[in-house]
């Protein structure tokens, strides 16, 4: 199973409900013993999915039924079976016809929500989007005829949107759904994802009584997957966030036989993982590092997956707490690699969805300009038919010509906008450049002043730089920078971070809420990670560079982001002359040691 397969059992849970088949279309050419079978194998593909798969295929010897209603759900039962025995490419292709031309108006709206999460499954981003695009256009207010199909569709959405990863649009789906009277067991998976995405947007109004609501769904609609799994994960990080790490703990603990008893990988592996981040928190070394362990083999078929990433980090906790830096290392490597093929993922999605959202924008445009050329041909038609008229005309035709100037002007204000935060961002790192990392951070300081949190500044710069620059050329220095800040946002950061580019190839990380003790073991992370980063240059050529780290903070330096710089350059300055390639903090005068 893929890792898309959340979006498809997710779908599949959902999309469930009446028979397509519309029985005001049930006329006299319809077998009615044929159309019993059918609603009843309908049913049973979410109740019981593998006799639903064994079951339908009774349906394959059959001769082609007269009706065409008939025949059209028949082939969607069949794209349904496809798609549970793993074939989602077939799927999509066989219930495509349906969605685009069935007869019946329910089945073709259930259909084109079917293809949808098949083109999800198939990481067919862009035309999955596209689609579930066309239908929400279509169906953006309840129909009373349509309810069941519309509830599927807006489930749809907050499933696809949540997975990738617009989270607030996956709340109004989902708060869609949930107002056009879902039954328990849709209620209980509605509820599951709006949870989810409360969550990562950090909607500090989301309460356990939420959780307890939509654990009351599940238990009505017997639902084990959605309560006693999803459910449980993600109240068992919402307790982590709200700094109630022993109850989650406990949680998982009471949880994790259920867990385990679902047999779906990610979401059983993803349970080990925090329960590892959890016990590690709590000190129960030996534990986590089974836990992390047996994420890392239940997920095996997925070895860069979010479960792999927190596993990792874990155990690259637990070797550089033992003292174990070639264990650390390698852990941290892996930590790395499963990082970076996640944000290349995330990044794919964001761009298939960034893609799919201008094409609509251009649609609305020429079609808002298409309208406006009609409005101007018929105000032409009528100049020519009532010359008398010709004053009226013309100032409606300027009063036109001053909208479109006024919307012309309104884009040329959004591409100035966009101009800007283009701008923000250094082009050849990828972090903030150094005047939008001083905008945010005097801010941050700012806050963190008013609120008594400390902050620490961690600044490294490349050791011996310029000798790459001299011996490969500034074309070789641009890619170890590249290379270098991959790595750096690539390893994770214990709090909230601001990463900039303040200097050559001199860097500023502000931590907010950070200790010393955690900004040096942040500081020992990057330069671990950066020191085992070598570049591919010209020629097959690989370099490697290593970085000197100066710490401060606001406990010696105040809330100011100059004094704040100051200190840790000469920090810095220290970590240079004290043989490169370590952590010098402000209020030290000899490496720190980040254990």
């Amino acid at each position: 199973m893929n890792r898309w397969a959340l979006v498809l059992l997710g779908a599949l849970l959902l999309l469930g409900g009446r028979s397509a088949l519309a029985a005001e279309q049930r006329t006299d050419d319809v077998d009615r013993a044929l159309q019993a079978e059918m609603d009843r194998l309908f049913a049973l593909r979410t109740s019981d999915p593998q006799a639903f798969v064994a079951q339908t295929r009774s349906l394959d010897a059959l001769a082609p039924p007269v009706s065409v209603t008939q025949r059209e759900f028949l082939q969607f039962l069949r794209a349904n079976r496809s798609a549970l025995e793993g074939r989602l490419a077939e799927a999509a292709e066989g219930a495509k016809p349906l969605a685009d031309t069935a007869e019946d108006p329910r089945l073709r709206l259930r259909a084109g929500a079917f293809v949808v999460n098949m083109l999800a499954g198939t990481r067919e981003f862009e035309d999955g989007l596209r689609r579930l695009a066309v239908l929400l256009r279509a169906h953006p207010t309840p129909d009373p005829a349509l309810l069941d199909e519309q509830r599927v569709l807006w489930a749809t959405a907050a499933v696809l949107y949540n997975e990738l990863g617009q989270h607030a649009m996956s709340v109004e789906y989902a708060d869609r759904a949930l107002s056009a009277g879902p039954t328990p067991r849709e209620a209980c998976g509605m509820k599951t994802y709006k949870a989810m995405a409360r969550l990562s947007l950090g909607d500090t109004s989301l309460t356990q009584a939420d959780f307890d609501a939509a654990d009351a769904d599940c238990r009505a609609g017997r639902e084990a997957v959605f309560g006693q799994g999803f459910l449980s994960l993600t109240f068992a990080r919402f307790l982590r966030d709200r700094g109630r790490s022993d109850e989650a703990l406990r949680l998982l603990e009471d949880r994790i036989g259920s867990i385990e008893s679902t047999r779906y990988p990610r979401l059983v592996a993803e349970a080990y993982a925090l329960d590892a981040e959890l016990l590690l928190a709590a000190g129960r070394m030996t534990e986590a590092e089974r836990q992390a362990q047996q994420a890392i083999q239940t997920s095996k078929d997925t070895p860069t997956s979010l479960p792999v990433a927190m596993a990792e980090k874990v155990l690259f906790e637990i070797h550089r707490q033992r003292g174990d830096a070639s264990g650390a290392l390698r852990h941290l490597h892996r930590h790395v690699a499963a990082n970076r093929a996640l944000a290349e993922e995330n990044l794919t999605k964001e761009r298939a969805f960034r893609t799919v959202q201008h094409e609509s924008l251009q649609r609305e445009q020429q079609l808002a300009l298409a309208t406006e050329r009609n409005r101007v041909l018929d105000l032409e038609a009528t100049i020519a038919k009532a010359e008398s008229r010709n004053a009226v005309v013309l100032a409606i035709v300027l009063l036109l010509t001053v909208a479109g100037l006024m919307v012309w002007a309104r884009r040329l204000w959004n591409d100035a906008k966009r101009m800007r935060e283009i701008a923000q961002t250094d082009p050849l790192t990828g972090v903030a450049t150094r005047q939008h990392f001083n905008e945010l951070a005097t801010a941050a300081l700012a806050l963190g002043h008013t609120q008594g949190r400390p902050l620490m500044l961690v600044g490294f710069d490349l050791d011996h730089f310029q000798g790459v620059n001299d011996r490969h050329g500034h074309r070789a220095g641009d890619v170890v920078l590249r290379a270098i800040s991959e790595a750096v946002r690539a390893v994770p950061a214990p709090l909230p971070c601001i990463i900039g580019r303040i200097g050559g190839e001199e860097f500023a990380v502000l931590l907010d809420g950070a200790t010393e003790a955690q900004a040096a073991s942040y500081a020992e992370a990057l330069r671990l990670a950066i020191a085992s980063t070598e570049a591919d240059v010209e020629g097959g050529l690989r370099v490697a560079v290593t970085a000197s780290f100066g710490l401060s903070g606001t406990h010696e330096g105040g809330h100011d982001l100059q004094a704040l710089l100051d200190l840790s350059d000469r920090a810095l300055y220290r970590a240079k002359h004290g043989g490169r390639d370590r952590i010098v903090a402000a209020d030290s005068t000899s490496a720190v040691d980040a254990a």
